[in-house]
């Protein structure tokens, strides 16, 4: 448990909006590569800057890109651009062996790229096989990659997993969040702890970590019994075999990916019987904390939820090393209002927890941003 903050409610202030994931100058960037998608380029080395990574301007496009060791100002470089979402990711040089290096804006005029690492380094690798692999198993492959495709080879798994994607693109309306099939807590009324372990064992029990939870099983971490409560053990015992093209297990091992790939979690089932809730989590990634230590490194969650009195209630949370900063949407007026005058009591509830209540704001009308 964190230690709790002294200053109590001292540094309360308006939270500002948080930043998306997608700003809108990384909009702007994917927006004005988007027609090179596919193409064989050429890349000239304008700069290279003091964290390591280099501009390179392509199709007249100023970008910033990792490039391999020994790469030189003035260079130029071959690239194909095989993937424009997440984000834009090249093919950097020819042969048998490609290196893929993610790309976003150059730095505003005067910034420190010390302190603003490339997103990209915080991306893990899947981010940048998928892109490969949605191509590929689109059947564009040979384009994508350009003409030296034939020199390009992918294993029996990674064509599944193209496959998978692609089969999942095609199932119409995406899978968003995990489901839960059970009710987090028995009954509404329930202390917190009760709830946070009931959540715990949901997002647990979800399926979206069961490969890594058969690892741990495996190894002795894990007892057999919790396995058997995830859908894919549930499946198997009726005699169900999950088919990795069909649509609904694509769109389920796509969700795994994009958890995995973007380090956020989407969950909604019902709270209790008969309350529905959606909650996110994820970890900052954005650029300018890299580097920063574990308890540091901002959390948000976004939690929402419909009571019969209250209505609409859309809670956002960012925690960072024990300070939680709390945004409410009401759907009235005279709930935000409600929620103003217990904001001593969620303060003293957290400070008792171990947590400083850092910044509060409610305001009626929710929105969908």
């Amino acid at each position: 448990m964190l230690p709790a903050d002294s200053n109590g409610l001292a540094s309360v202030s308006r939270i500002l909006p948080t930043q998306g994931a997608a700003d809108p100058r990384q909009q702007a960037f994917q927006r004005a590569l988007a027609p090179q998608l596919g193409k064989a380029l050429h890349g000239e080395v304008l700069a290279k800057l003091s964290d390591g990574s280099f501009v390179v301007k392509v199709a007249n496009i100023p970008a910033r890109m990792q490039l391999p060791e020994g790469s030189k100002v003035g260079a130029d470089v071959p690239l194909t651009l095989v993937s424009v979402q997440p984000r834009p990711t090249f093919q950097v040089g020819l042969g048998a062996n490609p290196v893929f290096s993610e790309a976003g804006p150059p730095l505003p005029q005067g910034a420190d790229p010390g302190k603003a690492p490339l997103a990209m380094r915080e991306g893990s690798a899947v981010g940048r096989a998928a892109a490969l692999l949605q191509a590929t198993a689109a059947g564009t492959a040979a384009q994508t990659l350009g003409t030296e495709a034939d020199n390009t080879t992918l294993s029996q798994a990674g064509k599944t997993i193209g496959g998978v994607l692609a089969a999942a693109q095609n199932a119409g309306a995406p899978l968003t969040a995990a489901l839960g099939r059970a009710p987090v807590v028995a009954a509404a009324g329930m202390d917190a702890s009760s709830i946070a372990a009931g959540l715990q064992q949901a997002v647990g029990k979800s399926g979206l970590f069961y490969e890594s939870h058969v690892a741990e099983w495996a190894q002795g971490a894990r007892p057999l019994a919790e396995l058997n409560a995830e859908p894919q053990q549930q499946l198997a015992k009726e005699g169900l075999r999950q088919l990795p093209l069909d649509p609904a297990t694509a769109q389920f091992i796509n969700l795994q990916l994009a958890t995995q790939e973007q380090a956020q979690l989407a969950w909604q089932g019902n709270l209790w019987p008969g309350q529905p809730m959606q909650l996110e989590v994820q970890r900052d990634s954005r650029e300018g904390h890299d580097g920063a230590g574990e308890e540091e490194t901002p959390w948000h969650s976004r939690l929402r939820l419909r009571f019969p009195e209250l209505g609409e209630l859309d809670a956002r949370l960012t925690l960072t090393g024990g300070r939680l900063q709390l945004q409410f949407a009401a759907g009235s007026e005279s709930t935000a209002a409600l929620l103003r005058r217990h904001m001593g009591s969620l303060a003293g509830a957290l400070d008792a927890a171990g947590t400083q209540l850092a910044g509060f704001e409610v305001r009626a009308h929710p929105g969908d941003d």
